[in-house]
């Protein structure tokens, strides 16, 4: 009977121990301590482009600038595909999706929104 108990104690540690890897690569959890931050937009038209410090400025409907981190990793929907590209079109209008991130807004994706032609 004891011998019994302990091949059940036995394989019921094992069955566990290789059910949480399997378990935890399902869904990936948020860093320890904080939520996942949600995904936002904002749109606008372009102020300025400021590549040395990877900020993008667009004026928001209350008429207060709005600025916005980006990094390699941004995806970037315009004719050129990047940022550094948007710098001559200051007035265009942008859509973008971000999230805040420690007082900050980093920049998921930047969208050049072509004004409709008649």
């Amino acid at each position: 009977m004891n011998k019994a108990r302990l091949l059940f104690g036995i394989a019921l540690v094992v069955i566990t121990l290789v059910s949480i890897p399997a378990f935890s690569q399902d869904a990936p959890l948020a860093p320890a301590g904080r939520a996942a931050a949600a995904e936002k937009t904002f749109s606008g038209p372009l102020v300025k482009v400021d590549a040395a410090a990877k900020v993008i400025t667009v004026k928001g409907p209350d008429q207060k600038d709005m600025m916005f981190s980006y990094t390699d990793d941004t995806q970037v929907i315009s004719p050129d595909k990047t940022v550094q590209g948007l710098s001559g079109k200051t007035g265009a209008q942008l859509k973008i999706s971000y999230r805040e991130d420690r007082g900050t807004n980093q920049a998921t994706k930047i969208e050049l929104v072509e004004a409709e032609k008649k």
